[in-house]
């Protein structure tokens, strides 16, 4: 199967978990009265509980709080690359070295929505880029899932943040790369590609996406750990849960975290699951 098959059929499967959230949404009454279900995580314990459904499937529109974005957070541009960035809080004195996360949002999504949930951990340790995919698609954008070009995309932006902010962002820092559904499956190539000898990511998280990462290749890549959620209704929820167990196997370290019972997107307290794995992913114990 060419790439171009291979990236067609992530696009279809992105586009019917997005769809099969709607039934997600029907059904949540009923979840929220049946107890809570115990995470098959083999590394942490997920959270054990019933989340209330959402009003909306896919991306948050608030960060976490409800609050708007930061005054300083705004776009950056290279080209056409463009990108939203929340400014780094690490304070000088920090003993933990500085991180840089990037977010790639799903199908059709937009930049400051999917970075929502991750303002507040992602800028503790340095900046926060949330890149916008190269094509149009509704009212947001997509990735086209080829790895040179959307990886082009995102170093392009990360690169106009180092020469817009000199003094904060740092450009030989780890990287975390973080992904939601069609974001995920592009944050997963990204990743493997650096097999190839960059060694850019040092943490690889993955929401809702339809995978199978090569732990081989991770690890080739620099990648030390590794970060897989989806809620209990979302049709990605067992493929992840198998591919943490698969990664652990190879001694690549790994953990899968339940979203509760909710379908594909994100919970309202997504920023609350995600802080500590955030933390963790970045290197922290």
């Amino acid at each position: 199967m060419g790439s171009e098959e291979r990236a067609r059929r992530a696009r279809t499967m992105a586009v019917v978990c997005t769809a099969l959230g709607m039934p997600a949404m029907i059904v949540a009454p009923r979840a929220r009265s049946e107890p809570p279900r115990t995470s098959a995580s083999p590394t942490a314990s997920a959270s054990a509980r019933a989340t209330p459904a959402s009003s909306a499937v896919g991306e948050s529109t608030t960060p976490s709080g409800g609050v708007a974005p930061p005054e300083t957070a705004g776009w950056i541009e290279a080209g056409d690359a463009h990108a939203f960035a929340y400014p780094s809080r690490r304070a000088e004195a920090s003993s933990l070295p500085p991180v840089t996360t990037v977010m790639l949002h799903g199908l059709c999504g937009h930049p400051e929505s999917a970075c929502a949930p991750f303002v507040d951990a992602s800028t503790e340790r340095g900046w926060l880029v949330c890149p916008r995919g190269e094509d149009a698609c509704g009212g947001g954008s997509r990735w086209r899932l080829r790895p040179d070009e959307d990886g082009k995309l995102v170093e392009a932006s990360l690169g106009a943040l180092t020469r817009e902010h000199p003094d904060t962002a740092h450009p030989s820092a780890p990287r975390v790369l973080v992904g939601f559904s069609l974001g995920g499956i592009a944050a997963v190539r990204i990743a493997q590609a650096e097999a190839e000898g960059h060694g850019r990511y040092t943490g690889l998280v993955v929401i809702a996406s339809q995978v199978h990462p090569d732990g081989a290749l991770l690890e080739k890549a620099g990648v030390k750990r590794v970060v897989l959620a989806a809620g209990d209704m979302d049709m990605t929820s067992a493929p992840l849960q198998e591919d943490a167990r698969a990664l652990n196997r190879l001694g690549l370290p790994t953990r899968f975290v339940s979203l509760g019972h909710f379908g594909h997107g994100y919970p309202p307290d997504m920023a609350e699951l995600m802080r500590a794995q955030i933390r963790w992913v970045a290197g922290e114990n």
